[in-house]
């Protein structure tokens, strides 16, 4: 094929051309044969790629499985055919269903459940038993003046802010709040 014949034609239209006289055409080796004719380098990946989505969106094109593609006027019977064609089927194997039991249902009753939760009960009420309860003034030190802590502590904080809270000071200051953003 003449080289000059392929200056003024597009990208496609040397592939169909191409794919006319060869027939069945692997796409690498038919975008690289395209890129050789038009002198454009294979590194030039964005007009590679915008050839192969020109081909795929021409219409005039259809993939024949194993990355071949050829014309559509050669292969009228690929034509109707959608992509579950070229995949392969594996027989379906049904597993054998589970056979239920009365057990798999089983609802205890209240009585059950009362007993349970009476357990759970007792054993937290063991734990709170655990914890030393002192104030933050009374940390025991060292002679090092190192503080020692039990390792079971639950401190009180006497600075608790929850009880200095005032819904009407938040107010006014998420209003000052919103105003600087809201000029």
């Amino acid at each position: 094929m003449a080289k000059q014949t392929y200056v003024n034609k597009s990208m496609v239209e040397i592939a169909e051309d191409i794919l006319k006289s060869e027939g069945k055409k692997n796409i690498y080796d038919l975008i690289e044969q395209v890129a050789s004719l038009k002198e454009i380098s294979l590194e030039d990946t964005e007009r590679m790629t915008q050839l192969y989505i020109d081909m795929t969106l021409s219409a005039k094109f259809v993939f024949c499985g194993n990355d071949e593609w050829d014309l559509k006027e050669n292969n009228l019977d690929l034509w109707d055919k959608d992509g579950s064609y070229f995949n392969t089927t594996e027989d379906v194997v049904e597993e054998e269903e589970d056979t239920l039991t009365v057990e798999d249902y089983y609802i205890p009753e209240e009585d059950e459940l009362q007993l349970k939760d009476d357990e759970d009960d007792e054993e937290s009420e063991d734990e709170d038993d655990d914890v030393i309860i002192i104030d933050e003034d009374e940390l025991i030190l060292t002679d090092d003046d190192e503080t020692v802590k039990p390792t079971k502590v639950k401190f009180i904080d006497e600075d608790d802010d929850d009880l200095d809270f005032d819904d009407e000071d938040y107010n006014e200051i998420m209003d000052d709040y919103e105003d600087m953003y809201d000029k």
